[in-house]
């Protein structure tokens, strides 16, 4: 059986995993899903969350797994695992993006989403450098990555969300062939997604080498298709 380690993206917290991490722990599986720095029930100041903050918390989980883990990233979380697996490549079996940033050599995630086609949803988020803040209205996050999911399921949801570091998003990330280019990527479309749309996703994954898995879902598959999500991650060599 594999071990996993569940990233979640921007504005999330662990809790956004929920449905998935008890599909693949019936099949036999390790899974962890922690909150981020400044995410979910942990509470560091945004001031003091950088990048290699997450890089530092990330770095225990699979310095001390008892075999290669399986690193999943969705979302932003995706610049996250590719930098993890730069510095760790013995030690990740696999990346896996859903409806992730995968970075070349040298990208930030924002330097990425100005090269990527604007959606409406853009001009929508707004950045406070002073407080490193990066926001996105609570009002429209339901079309924005949860369009799928059911609006009173939703709602009860509102009260996780939480405001998003803005120095990790403008931090650019090193890979290089030797370590990042060796470990195995499976990249999972999200065919209806309206925050990455599916002609992003594809302008990213077509300049690397992965195994490419579709659902048609929004941005967040693990509300909208736990199940096939689980299935695709449980599937993974």
């Amino acid at each position: 059986m594999a071990q996993y380690l569940l990233v979640h993206g921007a504005w999330h917290g662990a809790w956004c995993w929920q449905k998935v991490v008890p599909l693949l722990t019936e099949k036999g599986h390790t899974v962890l899903a922690p909150d981020l720095p400044g995410h979910g029930h942990d509470k560091t100041p945004l001031a003091k969350i950088t990048f290699e903050i997450y890089l530092k918390f990330l770095t225990q989980f699979i310095e001390t797994a008892p075999m290669p883990v399986i690193l999943v990233g969705h979302s932003f979380a995706g610049m996250i695992i590719s930098a993890l697996a730069e510095r760790y490549p013995d030690k990740i079996k696999c990346l896996v993006y859903v409806a992730g940033f995968l970075p070349q050599n040298g990208q930030s995630m924002f330097q990425i989403a100005t090269q990527l086609p604007h959606t409406p949803f853009s001009k929508l988020m707004t950045a406070d450098p002073k407080k490193n803040a990066f926001y996105f209205p609570l009002d429209k996050m339901h079309e924005f990555g949860f369009a799928q999911t059911a609006l009173k399921d939703f709602e009860a949801l509102l009260p996780l969300f939480c405001t998003e570091p803005l120095l990790p998003l403008n931090t650019p990330v090193a890979l290089s062939a030797q370590n990042f280019g060796q470990v195995p990527k499976v990249y999972i479309e999200c065919l209806h997604d309206n925050a990455i749309p599916i002609q992003a996703q594809r302008a990213m994954h077509s300049t690397t080498p992965c195994r490419v898995q579709s659902l048609p879902s929004d941005h967040s598959p693990f509300y909208a298709m736990p199940e096939q999500l689980a299935t695709i991650l449980h599937q993974i060599e």
